[in-house]
């Protein structure tokens, strides 16, 4: 295959694979016994148990949310609840609830907002991303964050000037989404450099395209620094980098171009960001973390910043989350483990360490709350999903058939690839919504067609099955002269491609 020709075809397979993604979202069903529960800090109600005062070290139940929530966000003094209808609940501070309100300490719906697949709340604001691939947000716009030109703050949602969004991520000023083409993008502040598109500026509220290689399937933001994960299980981090939170080993100020974190971070399955620190979650159910380690939010029973990644001791980890100065991750028991800060009682084992003087430097069992499906840790506010017996289905569109069979698997869920090759273009029940444990999950399959024109039949055959599709040769000739399907075709892994050999000189 001639160079230039892999190039057209690599670029036309990243953004084909990730095609139709927005098609797959409808509402999920409601599932009984399902509670959220929050505790910490409670300064502004964001625990939501109707109280509004001292930090709370034990979960309690959130008020007045009915039994369908499936995907909770908490940050800057905000919690926020997407339910299975796609509406969207928040509580705690006044600013980033999404309508004109005092602080409350129970939840209310967000109004004028369509039908929501997913929300990020951030330090200052909140985005949320609808069926439509459209972004909506409030709160805090000083420097552009929401997406518009106004007002430094917004109480109720606004627009953001981006289509074909999957998925939102609301970091410190600034904002990500990624699109359904696996590209990333950013608007909002870039004095660190945390756009991603090689400049340092004031940044504003137009997306800009972060140069993150094609093929993106997840994105992470929590404070000045964006980290996104590719299909092919690689991390890329870019921004404000003092505490080694871009993982490659230094500690520039302002990295404004991405990076690849440290190549033994590989096979990654889910991305967390914190304040200053990162997490991974390898298809292996171990986890890596790195970056500030001021609070014992790294895990390996020290306080020191972590420049590389640090592969912690966890096995059997189903999903992770990072919050400012915290960690969490769940096992597929249902079991819940936390490590950093305890100012507010974040670790809830009763306790609040409200000088710092010892933080929960080590993953350590919550033993209060069994069987967790899904968790945010957010500032100082962690909130939870809990619910026996059933599983949170994670996102695998963009991973090649084992991989994504392993993340389903890991989250008690049993996955059903169309064929066994070949990426997931599609599945059968939606990222976040909250099933019965063991519930199928079907994953539509889809390949690239290479081109192998030139080549003996072996040399063809060879590339063909690696895309994940079924070579038939014809002809008694030595070398391919056409195929059927042409070259980057997408089409349903599995797929006959017949290689037509001739004889003679190649052209």
């Amino acid at each position: 295959m001639k160079p230039l020709k892999q190039r057209v075809v690599a670029a036309v397979a990243a953004l084909a694979l990730t095609s139709g993604l927005l098609g797959q979202a409808s509402p999920a069903s409601a599932v009984s016994g399902v509670i959220v529960y929050g505790w910490g800090l409670n300064g502004s109600g964001q625990v939501g148990n109707g109280g509004i005062g001292p930090p709370l070290p034990t979960p309690a139940p959130v008020s007045g949310l009915a039994t369908d929530v499936t995907q909770v966000s908490g940050s800057g003094g905000v919690s926020a609840a997407r339910h299975s209808d796609g509406s969207v609940w928040t509580w705690g501070s006044d600013r980033r609830l999404g309508y004109p309100s005092p602080s409350r300490s129970t939840p209310a719906r967000v109004p004028g907002l369509p039908w929501i697949s997913q929300v990020s709340a951030g330090t200052g604001h909140v985005l949320t991303v609808d069926g439509q691939g459209k972004v909506w947000g409030w709160g805090d716009n000083f420097f552009g964050e929401l997406g518009v030109t106004g007002p430094a703050t917004s109480v109720t949602p606004v627009g953001a000037p981006i289509s074909t969004v999957v998925q939102v991520a609301a970091g410190r000023d600034f904002s990500l989404a990624l699109k359904s083409n696996g590209e990333v993008f950013a608007w909002g502040g870039n004095g660190l450099g945390q756009l991603g598109n090689g400049t340092v500026n004031a940044g504003g509220p137009t997306p800009v395209r972060v140069a993150v290689p094609y093929g993106i399937v997840q994105i992470a933001a929590w404070g000045n620094f964006g980290v996104a994960l590719r299909n092919d299980g690689s991390v890329w981090t870019w921004g404000r980098n003092t505490n080694g939170q871009l993982g490659n080993g230094t500690t520039a100020n302002a990295v404004p171009t991405p990076v690849r974190v440290d190549r033994r971070v590989s096979g990654i399955v889910q991305i967390g960001a914190g304040d200053n620190h990162a997490m991974a979650l390898g298809g292996d159910g171990t986890v890596w973390t790195w970056g500030a380690n001021d609070h014992g939010q790294i895990g390996d029973g020290t306080k020191a910043d972590r420049l590389v990644p640090v592969h912690l001791g966890l096995t059997g980890i189903t999903k992770i989350n990072a919050g400012r100065v915290g960690s969490m991750a769940l096992d597929s028991g249902g079991n819940l483990s936390y490590w950093g800060s305890n100012t507010s009682g974040e670790a809830a084992n009763g306790t609040v360490d409200i000088t710092d003087a010892n933080p929960i430097t080590q993953p350590t069992r919550i033993t209060t709350l069994p069987g967790v499906v899904t968790m945010s840790v957010g500032e100082y506010t962690p909130l939870a999903i809990a619910a026996s017996q059933h599983a949170v289905v994670p996102h695998v569109i963009g991973f090649s058939c084992p991989v994504a069979a392993a993340a389903l698997s890991a989250a008690d869920l049993t996955p059903s690839c169309s064929y066994n090759g070949g990426t997931v273009t599609a599945q059968s029940i939606p990222s976040g919504t909250v099933v019965p444990k063991f519930t199928v999950v079907g994953l539509s399959m889809r390949a690239v067609v290479p081109d192998v024109t030139d080549l003996s039949c072996t040399g063809a055959s060879n590339q063909v099955r690696a895309a994940g599709l079924v070579p038939q040769c014809t002809g008694t000739g030595t070398w391919v002269g056409s195929q059927s399907p042409a070259a980057g075709r997408v089409v349903d892994a599995g797929t006959t491609v017949t290689l037509s050999m001739r004889s003679g000189p190649r052209p």
